[in-house]
């Protein structure tokens, strides 16, 4: 397993983290969610089938999506864009709110 991809399940849970504004130990075991074991796996590019190009399940209240280049969304179908503050695969906070144009 590349260490690229073992760097989702770490990404998932900063955030997760990040939105809810705790700590990553405070949050709930991944693992309950999901097998991060095969997460990893389904995102490891040394394997012998193609990544999707997006997985999503519900963790801590969240709908948590990856996506193929590693980005973690939460909540919402795209993250923030750069004139937000944001750069792809940054932490997505949860919000009812539009995002401003």
């Amino acid at each position: 397993m590349s260490e690229e991809s073992s760097t989702i399940v770490l990404s998932i849970l900063e955030s997760v983290a990040a939105a809810d504004l705790v700590d990553p130990i405070d949050l709930p075991p991944l693992s309950d969610a999901i097998d991060p074991d095969a997460l990893n796996a389904l995102f490891d590019p040394s394997g012998d089938l193609p990544a999707p190009t997006r997985f999503s399940f519900p963790y801590a209240g969240h709908d948590v999506t990856v996506t193929t280049d590693g980005s973690v969304l939460l909540d919402r179908d795209e993250p923030l864009s750069p004139a937000l503050g944001g750069t792809a695969g940054t932490k997505v906070p949860r919000t009812d709110e539009p995002l401003a144009e």
